[in-house]
């Protein structure tokens, strides 16, 4: 009887132990308040007509039990008059985009949690002061394709933690001095497709002491901005720079660790010995859509130690690239080159020459689809590097027209030089019939044009009247 009664108890102490954590437990309530998000609304409701009012909201829930909210507020044609004076922002939200509507002002905003936040793609002309101080956690911060002419010096204020701002796209004339100081921890600057020429190239500054850049900065972007000239000698942890579409002819002040160089569409005509001197630590350098580039000299890429990708396509005029372009011998260890990649797609290149198998050593890829290839004996050193896999095909022989270079057997790179010997015969023979001729010619001008005889001479005889008479003086007069 007494199990009986404890086992009763035990079950009776279950349940009410089931009943009192079932009692305890709060179901899941997303309980944010937006101005921007509903959240208690069902998602993709067909019967909701007033959709378009919010933006897109999805909330992930962390390991911590915290909210982490992704705002997307693209294409929903909001315009100044949504926001109030200071939009406090869904607790835990970390992503917010603005871009592709009809803003003119930079929404004032408050979020503790914020770290990305793009405004792009709208009518933005101005950036106001301290305007970010509110999300000072943010990190990544796109203002691309807006109306900013000036970027003041507090425009971003508070911003201590940002890492990447792209501000490409805009109207730039003008940054003030030290605009970027705030940021310190600044890796990514994006400033291409902005009138920023006479900015730049009216002063002698370096671009990092100008703007108050740290040697945090890693990428520097700054294409079609019209420069003919840059100062980047400060840029010490400065690794990728591209500056292409400018009307850049030479480049003497670049950091030395840098990895990547983009001079794509610049007005260089040849590329000169050491033209890019000490950047021992370069491991790409693109140079395409070069409209006037015709040649790459003798020692143009000499120096460049870690030199493992070349992109020259589009560079349509590019037509001579020097056999020592990488040094001048082996001997001397100029050739020891790292060069993996080399894309000449598009060129005007025909050949060659096999004094650049040494460089070639490390060569995986060749790209040469589109260039005039000649594959003649003189190619043939290149058909023969057994790792180098080429895309491309021959223009000529007319035997080879149109064939994948690749499937071009060693064999069939020949050179008949008895067809040269034929063209050299035909040319002396061609030679000598014409000195022969031009010295025909020249006899029957001089006869043509010397002057014949009137009158014919004839011996003058004894009984010719015309005989010469001499007269004696008369013997009676010397007497």
């Amino acid at each position: 009887m007494n199990r009986t009664v404890l086992l009763a108890v035990l079950v009776v102490c279950v349940q009410v132990l089931r009943a009192q954590k079932e009692d305890s437990v709060v179901p899941e309530v997303r309980v944010i308040v937006s101005h921007l998000c509903h959240f208690k609304k069902p998602l993709q409701d067909p019967t909701d007509i007033d959709g378009d009012q919010y933006c897109d909201c999805d909330v992930h829930n962390l390991p911590t039990g915290l909210p982490e909210v992704t705002i997307d507020c693209r294409k929903h044609q909001l315009g100044d008059d949504f926001w109030q004076d200071y939009e406090q922002l869904p607790q835990g939200t970390t992503h917010l985009d603005l871009s592709l509507n009809g803003l003119s002002l930079v929404p004032r905003l408050s979020g503790e949690k914020l770290v990305y936040l793009n405004i792009g793609h709208n009518q933005i002309a101005a950036i106001p002061d301290k305007v970010f101080a509110n999300v000072s956690l943010l990190e990544e911060l796109d203002l691309s394709s807006n109306r900013i002419e000036t970027l003041t010096t507090d425009a971003l204020a508070g911003l201590a933690n940002l890492k990447t701002i792209d501000l490409s796209g805009n109207r730039l004339g003008s940054i003030e001095v030290n605009a970027f100081s705030n940021a310190l921890q600044l890796n990514v600057l994006i400033l291409s497709n902005n009138s920023l020429g006479t900015f730049f190239n009216r002063t002698e500054s370096d671009l990092y002491l100008r703007l108050g850049v740290t040697n945090r900065l890693a990428v520097l972007k700054m294409e079609r901005c019209n420069l003919t000239d840059i100062n980047l000698s400060s840029g010490v942890g400065l690794e990728q720079a591209l500056l292409g579409y400018n009307q850049l002819q030479q480049l003497t002040r670049l950091p030395k660790q840098l990895t990547y160089l983009d001079l794509s569409g610049t007005p260089i005509r040849s590329i000169p010995a050491k033209f890019l001197p000490h950047l021992l630590h370069l491991q790409s350098l693109i140079l395409r859509d070069m409209p006037i580039l015709y040649t790459l000299e003798q020692y143009a890429l000499y120096g460049l130690p870690r030199l493992a990708y070349l992109d020259l396509r589009g560079s349509r005029n590019l037509s001579t690239i020097h056999p020592h372009v990488f040094g001048q011998n082996v001997v001397r260890n100029e050739t020891d080159t790292v060069l993996q990649r080399l894309i000449l797609k598009g060129t005007n290149i025909r050949t060659l020459n096999s004094t650049l198998r040494f460089a070639f050593e490390n060569l995986r890829v060749l790209d040469i689809r589109g260039a005039p290839l000649r594959c003649d004996c003189q190619l043939r050193w290149l058909r023969e590097l057994p790792l180098l896999r080429t895309t491309g095909s021959c223009a000529k022989p007319n035997a080879l027209r149109a064939t994948i270079f690749g499937n071009v057997q060693p064999n069939q790179f020949q050179c008949r030089a008895e067809q040269f010997w034929i063209y050299t015969v035909f040319n002396v023979l061609l030679a000598i019939l014409l000195i022969v001729l031009v010295s025909i010619g020249i006899f029957l001008i001089v006869r043509a044009i010397r002057p014949k005889p009137h009158v014919q001479l004839r011996m003058v005889g004894a009984t010719s009247p015309y005989a010469r008479v001499t007269i004696e003086p008369n013997r009676a007069e010397v007497l």
